[in-house]
């Protein structure tokens, strides 16, 4: 068996392990993960140890049996975020398109990067298609930086450490100066552009969406060929995304004082 075969299996069992878990009502010893998977004592053993280690699996120290960690139920918790995230968007998300006439984008942003969540595709821009899950650098898409402006600086600083800055058009900011400075201009102004900063020959324009707790916790966008998507919109487009972010906000639970 090649190494990667070998990864995949070691995945696949790690897994099959959490699932035990997950799905027990009481703390499970080796003994009975071995039994209820059919994996052998030895494999168990590595993998509790390993998942141990990483916070998914915690071990009982009077039982020396099994639950499943808190990381676990940070993860659970961030996918039922992302799910009432998207529900509560969509229909704000179809209403701004109709306004606008252009694609409107869901964000949120994940180590360094934002995430593509949510779309709803513009009448006069059908076909510029972006696949939901995709994961763009966050320093180059108007998505990105309006949360970078509006996040603690160690979430740019973690961004700067994890991938750089790398150029990927003529305007792509590449320098920590540049990325500070533009994000002092967003957040004078509220909402941040894409200026064809990765590569496409698109527009964006975006704001920031907020939860109860008043975190920046994703991000919406407009976006649209540049010469429909031209600077002399950006007064109409900002406006009704504020209208759009802030309605997101408060289903959220935000409250604007």
């Amino acid at each position: 068996m090649d190494k990667s075969s070998q990864s995949v299996q070691s995945i696949v069992r790690a897994f099959t392990v959490l699932e035990l878990l997950g799905q027990s009502d009481q703390h499970l010893g080796v003994t009975d993960i071995a039994q209820k998977s059919g994996l052998p004592l030895t494999t168990v053993h590595r993998l509790l140890h390993t998942l141990t280690r990483l916070g998914y699996v915690e071990r009982n120290i009077d039982t020396h049996k099994y639950t499943l960690g808190v990381r676990m139920l940070h993860l659970r918790g961030a996918v039922i975020d992302q799910v009432n995230l998207g529900v509560q968007s969509i229909s704000v998300m179809k209403s701004l398109m109709r306004r606008v006439n252009e694609t409107v984008h869901l964000a949120v942003l994940s180590e360094g990067e934002i995430m593509y969540i949510e779309r709803v595709e513009g009448l006069q821009t059908q076909g510029m298609y972006t696949r939901i899950g995709k994961r763009v650098p966050a320093h180059c898409t108007a998505l990105g930086k309006v949360m970078l402006a509006y996040s603690p600086d160690h979430v740019w600083q973690d961004m700067i450490a994890r991938h750089g800055l790398p150029r990927l058009s003529e305007t792509t900011i590449t320098t920590e100066a540049e990325l500070l400075a533009e994000l002092e201009r967003i957040r004078q102004r509220g909402y941040a552009t894409d200026e064809g900063e990765t590569g496409e020959k698109v527009r964006c324009i975006a704001r920031p969406i907020r939860n109860y707790r008043s975190d920046v916790v994703a991000a919406l966008s407009v976006s649209g060929p540049e010469e429909q998507m031209h600077p002399g919109r950006d007064k109409e487009v900002s406006e009704a995304l504020r209208w759009a972010a802030e309605l997101i906000s408060a289903r959220l639970g935000y409250i604007n004082e």
